[in-house]
């Protein structure tokens, strides 16, 4: 008898172990991409809470958890990438920061992007009104659109690189406004109904399951509260009363380089960001996918040592919430049907307002940064450059020579601000000049404080590295080095050589100390044959080797600063 019943327990045992396996294969399988999704806020707030609420498919949840808090900068080198990440919350990189991020940048960008706020007082339809003002919060390098984004991105016609200036600006839907009423009532009915799960609190807690009663509990308690905060905060969809002020200016399409030229593009004003950026989803979803493995690994070390009535009741409502996750899912709205219709207004530049031509401004400024990231030069060469444009500035073609200074060599000069390649190129860009980053490679305008004016000058400069000098012996010299445009340098032993054109075949040329030409410089008189004299040399390493290449650079910058000037008015 003795050995029946010990027989009988251990087939007990066996068939309960047997049933584990078999639940941790589903916890794995079923359930998986839809529970992934809520997580991923793609239903709402409230999906976040229903994505967790059975076991099911709580493998991907923390998968999910993990990828979405990990810093866009640091997922494709985790490994933690995937298509629903890059869909529910895009990828993107800060232009601006100095961090690790700029040795994490991929390759071919599709966009960049600016975020802005709105400071004043929003009227009831969503609309800016006078005493409203955008102010730029940050901007982006963008690699792959959330989804919300991608859907009135697609509905935005392209236009060609040398067609006409054109821009689309996004404008609510009058109806918006009881949307976002409806859909929030919607997650907050949602939310409140998940308190269904304490019926299964409570079954397991009258069958003396108290340890797995309080595991599912803490974990369902962690993803209500989360849910409740995302709500209250106005941040479970795209568009709601409180977050109308935060909007997004994109230019997306073929992207120009420094050393390849843009294609067609387009250009979005007044795009909604996307709420799942905020800190309090990254803090849900860090804090998320620690809760979701400890439940994991404390329930299956729990369940081992229950009886065959829990485990039975505890995987049946498993089951239970499967079904009615996957009924939320269906039947709540996504977030990317925020804007499922939208309207969009195209304008020229004529048409647009002057705080949307600023927006515009800003849009060419955050491009020029990011061909400063894609530049072979290297970042690190356009400390100096400007970054940021509101004002035009009057331009003359030569530096005025005084009478005193006709029979000088030298002349002391007050370089205010530096407007370099990568700012002329993309406006050229934006507004269908045929010219390229590889003909304003050398080019430059430079703003100089003369008698108390700020006068705009189109010069040229060339950066040229001596630790790049290649080592040859005199025997196996064979004469002046020349290297195409597009090289890389040491970043050591660099400096730019600038050339500012004076008239009657002279020059200003100033080279830089230590990489810094803003401030009081000197600058060498030179005439067209000393100038040719320099390059021909070969000692600048540089890929032009006469004045007339200078001269050359030199109007493809007034040319250029003539595109950007138009930009500024």
């Amino acid at each position: 008898m003795a050995n029946e019943t010990s027989r009988a327990s251990i087939a007990s045992s066996l068939n309960l172990g047997g049933g584990l396996i078999e639940i941790g294969a589903l916890t794995a399988l079923i359930g998986s991409t839809t529970a992934a999704s809520l997580v991923l806020g793609n239903k709402g707030a409230a999906g976040l809470l229903w994505g967790t609420m059975s076991i099911f498919g709580a493998l991907s949840v923390i998968k999910a958890c993990v990828a979405a808090a990990t810093p866009d900068w640091l997922r494709e080198t985790l490994g933690v990438r995937n298509k629903e990440t890059d869909a529910a919350v895009g990828l993107s990189l800060d232009l601006d920061s100095k961090s690790l991020q700029k040795k994490s940048r991929l390759a071919g960008a599709v966009g960049v992007a600016c975020k802005v706020g709105v400071r004043g007082v929003v009227s009831e339809n969503a609309h800016m009104t006078s005493d409203t003002e955008t102010v730029e919060i940050s901007r982006h390098d963008v690699y792959a659109f959330d989804q919300c984004t991608s859907g009135i991105l697609e509905l935005v016609p392209k236009r060609e690189a040398t067609g006409p200036f054109q821009t689309h600006v996004l404008i609510q839907d009058a109806y918006s406004r009881e949307s976002s009423t409806r859909n929030a009532w919607t997650d907050w009915m949602a939310i409140l109904f998940s308190v269904i799960k304490l019926l299964e609190l409570a079954v397991l807690w009258e069958n003396g399951a108290t340890v797995l009663c309080l595991i599912s509990g803490c974990c369902w308690a962690f993803f209500l509260f989360a849910s409740i905060l995302l709500q209250l905060l106005g941040l479970s969809r795209e568009f709601s009363e409180k977050v109308i002020e935060r909007e997004m200016d994109i230019i997306a399409g073929q992207l120009p380089t420094p050393i390849k030229a843009g294609g067609h593009h387009k250009i979005l004003l007044g795009a909604p960001q996307n709420v799942r950026h905020s800190l309090f989803w990254k803090f849900a979803w860090g804090l998320g996918s620690g809760v979701g493995t400890g439940t994991i690994i404390a329930t299956y070390m729990v369940l081992s040592k229950q009886s065959s009535r829990v485990f039975a009741m505890w995987t049946g409502f498993q089951f239970a919430w499967l079904a009615l996750r996957s009924v939320f899912y269906h039947f709540a709205e996504g977030t990317d049907r925020a804007f499922h219709h939208p309207i969009l207004l195209r304008k020229n530049w004529k048409e647009l307002s002057i705080e949307l031509r600023s927006r515009v401004r800003n849009l060419v400024c955050a491009l020029s940064k990011y061909q400063m990231h894609a530049h072979p030069r290297g970042l690190y060469c356009y400390d100096e450059d400007l970054q940021s444009m509101e004002k035009s500035y009057d331009m003359r073609t030569n530096f005025p020579l005084t009478a005193d200074l006709v029979n000088s060599d030298k002349v002391d000069i007050s370089i205010v601000e530096i407007i370099g390649d990568t700012m002329l190129s993309s406006a050229c860009w934006m507004f269908g000049s045929k010219l390229t980053g590889m003909d304003l490679y050398d080019s430059c305008v430079l703003i100089l404080d003369i008698n108390g004016n700020k006068i705009a000058i189109p010069s040229a400069r060339v950066l040229t590295d001596k630790a790049g000098l290649p080592k040859m012996d005199a025997e196996a010299a064979i004469g002046p080095v020349f290297p195409l445009r597009g090289n890389s340098n040491t970043g050591r032993d660099i400096l730019w050589f600038y050339w500012i054109p004076c008239g009657d075949d002279r020059w200003l040329q100033v080279p830089t100390t230590d990489m810094k030409f803003l401030g009081t410089q000197t600058a060498l008189i030179v005439s067209d044959v000393q100038v040719t004299q320099k390059l021909a040399s070969g000692d600048l390493l540089v890929s032009i080797s006469e004045v007339n290449h200078v001269k050359e650079i030199v109007q493809n910058s007034k040319t250029a600063f003539n595109v950007l000037q138009t930009l500024l008015r």
